[in-house]
């Protein structure tokens, strides 16, 4: 089977080098739709699988309410990990319960240690996984504080390269007075 790239006046792409935009092989993306027209509109048709999305914004705007709605909906075609390292288990189903949104494609995990968040990732396929939030997921072997620069990095490298493998990740992140991200410490 030959590829786009294979194509006689298509070169094959070597990622290691600059290659024009014309020559990059076109690939269809199936993306996954969140059940909410304007979110799709703003993800340019939906979520792509592989995606790292985040969304910042003053603290007690609704980001944990928005992706709460969209984890649902997408739960609905496949399971979706929602990661809550603010809340306990029991109020982020009473959020959930307020909207109407229990099905039963849609799990929970209270926990904020990145090496217990990933080995639960990594434990299925997940149609889609929501961090809540980057500020308050820490690793253990750090010194420093969660929310701390050194932590906000560390914890948003290793979660974009375990959604490069496949499953997107939404990640929450809240946004100081200057209309950066926060660190907590």
């Amino acid at each position: 089977m030959s590829s786009a790239s294979d194509r006689p006046g298509r070169p094959k792409t070597d990622t290691s080098q600059p290659t024009p935009i014309g020559d990059v092989a076109e690939e269809s993306i199936l993306r996954i739709p969140t059940g909410l027209p304007e979110v799709d509109r703003v993800l340019g048709g939906g979520v792509v699988p592989g995606g790292f999305i985040l969304l910042g914004g003053d603290p007690g705007i609704g980001k944990s309410t928005l992706l709460l709605q969209i984890a649902a909906r997408v739960a609905l075609s496949g399971p979706v990990l929602y990661i809550t390292a603010e809340e306990s288990l029991a109020q982020t189903r009473l959020r959930a319960e307020r909207l109407g949104s229990l099905p039963e494609g849609l799990f929970l995990l209270a926990e904020g240690d990145i090496h217990q968040i990933e080995r639960v990732i990594a434990r299925q396929t997940w149609k889609m996984v929501v961090v809540d939030s980057l500020q308050t997921v820490f690793n253990p072997e750090l010194e420093s504080a969660p929310g701390s620069v050194g932590q906000v990095r560390d914890i948003a490298a290793r979660l974009m390269r375990v959604a490069k493998r496949g499953c997107p990740i939404f990640l929450v992140g809240h946004v100081n007075k200057e209309g950066s991200m926060r660190p907590v410490a």
